[in-house]
């Protein structure tokens, strides 16, 4: 089985077909170092959209339509600032629902999303009509798989990803009518998941590996839906986390994350742990949890979950902070989730989603603070110690970079 740690390996085999630098190669390697507990730093890892086209001044359809341009694209994003692993972060959430017949919206200024005007299953007769995609040729699911296929051949690291069974339901049946369902109609709800676990979710991910010719590579779902206030904990017992079981029982090293809303059962300790237990069930070799949650309740009650379970905890930083500041809070937020997870040994600071809006400059401030506190052994240092270095703007970066790639523009 290829591990997440195990993917160092292929990295460092295909790495002269980037001719990646030493700077480069040990940020990517920080990465893989903290499961193991043995990262200089704490890495930082950021979801990226919209973000990356505008920084790099592309065009929004072309980059989700177009898997050289979403590459080159987001490989300037990740040596601009200097993150510990590109992201690559297409639609996720959509690909799935879009191969199946799903409406998409498409405006200019933003990804591709769900038109959930026109939900994909308005009667319960219209799942009897739906069969598996084409997963080389239907909608852009030859998109991603070139996105894999050339993140591979450049020595990075592959992302095998899927929208998980219950985000999915909610993108092809809608959350109001899913909910009802799960009430009036619970045969109906196994049977449709059921179908999106077993025909199409197995086999994508399945066609996602043979792509790369890895097999068993990791693949991670992704299902920020199936999360409270929007479902109970006994929904997760019952819908969401059987049928991710049932993905990594049939085809192996499947996990699922993005659930978030623990803090609404803070107040109710039993189910604030069951919650972070499920959580853990289908995600065992990382704990991941992101504003507004761990703002709200403070990262301890995580980090002493996670040291108690021995894994790696990830916590995620909020949009709206990075986006708007001020600076001072940006730091002190960064400093706090650093000083408070590293006890666990095994710390990886997220950015939620740098959003179209976030000026530049306040990711570096991120990124260095983090890089300031999060440097191992981890040392109480004061908020004042922080000094935010000199930063090359984007403007000069991209003028420069442009020169060794040409496919930006």
């Amino acid at each position: 089985m290829l591990s997440q740690v195990g993917q160092t390996t292929e990295i460092l085999k295909k790495e002269e077909a980037m001719n990646l630098s030493t700077e480069t190669r040990e940020r990517i390697d920080r990465y893989f170092k903290a499961f193991r507990g043995e990262a200089d730093i704490v890495p930082i890892l950021a979801q990226i959209n919209e973000h990356v086209v505008k920084l790099c001044g592309g065009d929004m359809r072309e980059a989700y339509t177009n898997a050289e341009k979403f590459v080159a694209l987001n490989l300037a994003a990740f040596q601009y600032y200097g993150l510990d692993m590109p992201g690559f972060y297409y639609d996720i959430y959509n690909i799935e629902a879009e191969a199946l017949g799903q409406r998409m919206n498409w405006e200019p200024d933003r990804m591709p999303d769900i038109d959930r005007r026109y939900p994909l299953i308005r009667e319960h007769s219209d799942l009897d009509r739906l069969r598996s995609p084409d997963f080389r040729k239907s909608a852009r699911m030859p998109y991603v798989l070139e996105v894999m296929r050339r993140c591979y051949d450049l020595g990075l690291p592959v992302r095998v990803r899927f929208c998980s069974p219950f985000s999915l339901a909610v993108n092809v049946r809608g959350i109001e009518p899913l909910l009802i369902d799960m009430l009036t109609s619970p045969e109906f709800v196994h049977r449709l998941f059921t179908f999106l676990t077993e025909e199409v979710l197995i086999p994508w991910v399945q066609t996602q590996r043979e792509a790369i010719g890895q097999t068993e590579v990791s693949a991670s779902g992704a299902d920020a839906a199936a999360s409270p206030p929007i479902v109970t904990v006994e929904i997760l017992e019952e819908f969401v986390m059987p049928y991710v079981a049932r993905m990594n029982e049939r085809i192996n090293n499947v996990t699922s994350v993005g659930y978030w809303g623990s803090s609404y059962l803070y107040r109710h300790p039993e189910k604030f742990q069951k919650m972070l237990e499920l959580m853990a069930s289908v995600s065992p070799s990382l704990l991941m949890c992101s504003d507004p949650d761990v703002a709200i309740i403070g990262p301890e009650p995580y980090v002493t979950f996670a040291r108690e379970k021995n894994i790696p905890l990830m916590l995620g930083i909020d949009t709206l902070l990075i986006q708007e500041g001020p600076a001072e809070e940006i730091v002190d937020r960064c400093r706090r989730y650093v000083l408070a997870g590293a006890k666990t040994g095994r710390l990886i600071v997220f950015f939620n989603d740098i959003s179209i809006n976030t000026p530049p400059w306040n990711v570096h401030t991120a990124i260095a603070a983090v890089r300031h506190f999060g440097r191992y052994p981890i040392e109480d240092r004061p908020l004042a110690s922080f000094r935010m270095p000199e930063m090359e703007s984007s403007e000069a970066f991209m003028k420069r970079y442009r020169s060794t790639s040409p496919l930006l523009w």
